[in-house]
């Protein structure tokens, strides 16, 4: 007990007690640096400075990759603006294309609607034209049929006449032959 009175000699007893039965107050050296985040000495940038402190052939190999990358970015907007271009004048053609559909399908829709309003047009003229004509052959019909009675009535005023001169000649033949009749009698 004396040698441990030695080694905690100047230490807290409590505290020593605690750190004993605490597992995240034990420390052990490998896991110092990790938990803490300190690095090499020479890490790529010290944090608190900002200064660099890569060695020469690190930056010689950074630039020679940054160029790389750069020239990967520049054949990548290269393509990226031909795509770019190629999709606007394929949306332009398309949009050219749709368009003169477009006027192509209104042309024939007025050619349709002309068509269609002349077709109405040439049937009510015919319509009229078959009016005319029946109005015609209905005022023909009446004056033939006006024509007729009149006829009619001329035919019957002149069998009337013939009918009386017809009696007036039986009357008069009549009294011819009574008349030799009676002469002959005599």
């Amino acid at each position: 007990m004396a040698a441990q009175g030695k080694e905690r000699a100047g230490k807290d007893p409590v505290s020593d007690e605690c750190e004993e039965r605490n597992p995240f107050t034990e420390t052990r050296e490998e896991d110092v640096t990790d938990e803490h985040g300190e690095r090499e000495p020479f890490a790529e940038k010290d944090e608190h400075t900002g200064a660099n402190t890569k060695k020469p052939e690190d930056t010689a190999e950074d630039l020679t990759a940054k160029r790389k990358r750069m020239k990967m970015d520049k054949a990548c907007s290269k393509t990226k603006n031909k795509s770019k271009s190629a999709f606007s004048k394929k949306q332009l053609k398309r949009q050219k294309r749709d368009y003169i559909h477009s006027l192509k399908l209104l042309n024939v829709l007025e050619e349709y609607i002309t068509d269609e309003q002349k077709e109405e047009e040439e049937e009510e003229g015919e319509e009229e034209e078959l009016i005319k004509i029946f109005q015609e052959q209905q005022k023909r019909w009446q004056q033939y049929r006006s024509v007729r009675r009149e006829r009619l009535k001329e035919m019957k005023l002149l069998r009337d006449q013939f009918l009386k001169t017809l009696e007036n000649f039986e009357d008069l033949c009549d009294r011819v032959f009574s008349d030799e009749d009676s002469e002959l009698d005599n």
